[in-house]
């Protein structure tokens, strides 16, 4: 809105959270940004996704579906040393059994982005034997 003076000023809308933090996102504009920048992953732009993604883990670290998203759109723009950090902590925060196989699956490609040729080899062979082991339990 334009003050007396002709200048455009802008209300902070920040909150406190329940830990005494400030937080700049609320929820629905957390999840506003997580949708567009699905949106434009699913476009092909991931580096577009990856600035609105990073301006909401900044806040939200220990979200994991938006950890997810950020991975794969860090994978996306080919910077896998990120993207392992990401998925270090996601290891440690999704206990799902079925993010398993996705997370390894990630994980190579990370490593290969990485130029860890040799470890990204071997979470991807092991991703592929955990998956025809699944796929075998499941027809039973």
């Amino acid at each position: 809105m334009a003050g007396p003076d002709k200048v455009q000023h802008f209300t902070s809308t920040q909150r406190v959270s329940e830990a005494g933090a400030v937080e700049l996102i609320s929820g629905p504009e957390r999840d506003l940004l997580c949708v567009l920048s699905y949106v434009y992953l699913a476009c092909g732009q991931s580096a577009k996704s990856l600035a609105l993604l990073r301006l909401v883990a900044h806040e939200q670290s220990q979200d994991i579906g938006l950890l997810r998203i950020l991975a794969y759109a860090l994978i996306s723009e080919r910077r896998g040393d990120e993207a392992l950090s990401v998925l270090d902590k996601l290891d440690k925060l999704d206990d799902e059994p079925s993010s398993c196989l996705p997370l390894m699956l990630m994980r190579s490609h990370a490593l290969r982005h990485a130029g860890r040729m040799t470890e990204a080899q071997a979470v991807f062979k092991r991703y592929v034997l955990l998956r025809g082991s699944t796929a075998a339990i499941e027809q039973q």
